[in-house]
């Protein structure tokens, strides 16, 4: 299975990238780092520059796993991930894309983030169920380094992840 990661994170070493890192050992994974995109916001007249959207919605769409990895901030993803996420409903907006949005249907979604709290945070993880099931995509695993005391994740999960990445 192709695996594709969005990465976005103000630290582009931090706790997200090393939870990225654990990942990427055990799986040829594609990791783009969508803050060196330009991607236009939204806009409701769907009018939009040349950017790089539709080239990544095109390896979006190659892909048969979608990971989104963002460390939390103020309980949301960062400003480029969120205009990412944004730009997305596009693509159930406008006639011509729409088959594009349908074939997200057929992808899983996997979420990798970080934050100083123990436990994910609930609406973090809302934020992506509800995004998952606006486009259809199977909300497949979630793993979270908890960062309050450093760099942890639990190995377990991590191995737990990596299996189901690899649809075991």
């Amino acid at each position: 299975m192709k695996t594709l990661i969005l990465f976005s994170s103000a630290n582009k070493h931090g706790n997200t990238a090393k939870a990225v890192e654990k990942i990427k050992a055990n799986h040829s994974i594609e990791v783009i780092d969508i803050d060196t995109l330009t991607i236009t916001p939204y806009r409701y007249g769907n009018d939009y520059p040349s950017d790089d959207f539709y080239s990544l919605v095109e390896k979006m769409l190659s892909s048969d796993n979608l990971v989104f990895a963002s460390p939390i901030y103020w309980y949301s993803v960062t400003a480029p991930m969120k205009a990412l996420i944004d730009r997305m409903t596009e693509l159930l907006e406008v006639a011509t894309l729409k088959p594009k949005a349908r074939a997200l249907e057929s992808k899983r979604g996997f979420v990798v983030t970080s934050s100083g709290q123990q436990h994910l945070c609930p609406i973090f993880q809302g934020f992506f169920s509800e995004l998952f099931r606006y486009f259809n995509i199977e909300y497949t695993a979630t793993l979270h380094a908890a960062c309050h005391n450093g760099f942890s994740i639990v190995e377990q999960d991590i191995r737990t992840f990596n299996q189901i990445l690899n649809n075991q």
